[in-house]
């Protein structure tokens, strides 16, 4: 049985990678809409929990967890660094706006294919 195990080792490749771990994300892509609350009457800054969300983004942007947002059509795209999918949905359910109906919100894993920066840090 020794004897195996030696010839076993000996013609083992000393240079062997182990099997590649699952890629490890951190980024989450939040989509937000407008939500059953929203008055399509008003404008955005009108509507009721707005500065509560604006709030809340910036003070994710000063934890250094919002990677980069913005609008596009009539919705929103933020992508926030979390722990997990857990960590991220708890990040948007804790928004007052969503919380309240505003906005809805949805949470997807990102994976980057083209990695870069933006480099916006003039909000228009």
């Amino acid at each position: 049985m020794l004897s195996l195990l030696a010839l076993a080792c000996a013609f083992a490749d000393p240079q062997a990678t182990p099997p590649p771990k699952a890629p490890v994300n951190d980024v989450f892509a939040i989509v937000f809409r407008t939500g059953p609350a929203w008055d399509k009457s008003k404008p955005p800054n009108e509507q009721p929990f707005f500065a509560d969300h604006s709030k809340n983004l910036r003070d994710l942007k000063a934890q250094g967890r919002i990677l980069v947002g913005g609008r596009f059509s009539d919705q929103g795209l933020v992508l926030v660094r979390a722990a997990s999918a857990l960590e991220a949905r708890e990040l948007v359910e804790r928004d007052p706006s969503v919380k309240n109906g505003t906005f809805q919100a949805e949470v997807h894993p990102f994976y980057p294919f083209m990695p870069g920066c933006v480099g916006m840090d003039d909000p228009r």
